[in-house]
């Protein structure tokens, strides 16, 4: 007669499995309100007067999918210049889509196309090529190339600060990220924030879903 690990086992994963733990629930929307691009240690403020939730992330943990959304003109691709709010004719959504698996404080992103199937990510799956690209014991030749389509971004909370958590760093060029140490400071929205990025009350150029 098999016992309950046998029937798991057999069965798959149990009812009663806990979950993966996470840091924290990374469901709805996130907002840049601050952000060091080179990683230089020195955080700056988002302008709220022309950028408040202008650098945005919505995470749909069902689909493993997370939207990145930049309101942005041409040349004016950061939080250091873009002027979205104070001008709705010159500037646009511009989006990129992630996979992700997100793991205790730890999250790994790898991109694809808007209405591609979403590629399978695993932190687990990641460890192993991680480490041996440190340590530069890995004798395949292609074995370090595959990493290279993946972030690992460490989370951490902000202390004292309700909803609030500190990205390091997010994938290169994203909302300017310069640097493996740049980092961002992001905070929970209502997710109706998230609307104009397909629907824009300003009649800017909009999004396609990540996921139809």
């Amino acid at each position: 007669m098999l016992g309950a690990l046998g029937l798991c086992v057999t069965l798959g994963a149990c009812k009663d499995d806990p979950p993966t733990p996470k840091l924290f629930d990374e469901t709805g929307v996130w907002s840049v309100i601050q952000y060091d691009l080179e990683g230089t240690g020195s955080l700056k403020e988002i302008r709220l007067a022309n950028r408040r939730d202008a650098f945005m992330l919505e995470f749909d943990p069902s689909e493993k999918v997370v939207t990145a959304a930049a309101c942005v003109e041409p040349g004016s691709e950061t939080p250091d210049d873009s002027p979205c709010l104070n001008s709705p004719s010159t500037t646009e959504w511009r989006c990129r889509c992630f996979a992700y698996d997100f793991v205790n404080d730890e999250m790994l992103w790898s991109e694809f196309n808007a209405g591609d199937i979403p590629p399978d990510v695993s932190l687990g799956a990641a460890d192993e090529p991680m480490a041996e690209e440190e340590g530069g014991s890995g004798t395949d030749d292609g074995g370090d190339e595959e990493p290279s389509d993946e972030t690992l971004i460490s989370v951490a909370e902000i202390m004292d600060v309700s909803a609030t958590y500190n990205f390091r760093p997010l994938p290169m060029d994203l909302f300017g990220s310069a640097s493996s140490t740049s980092r961002f400071i992001l905070q929970s929205r209502t997710p109706s924030v998230f609307d104009r990025v397909y629907d824009d009350p300003d009649d800017r150029g909009t999004c396609e879903p990540c996921v139809p």
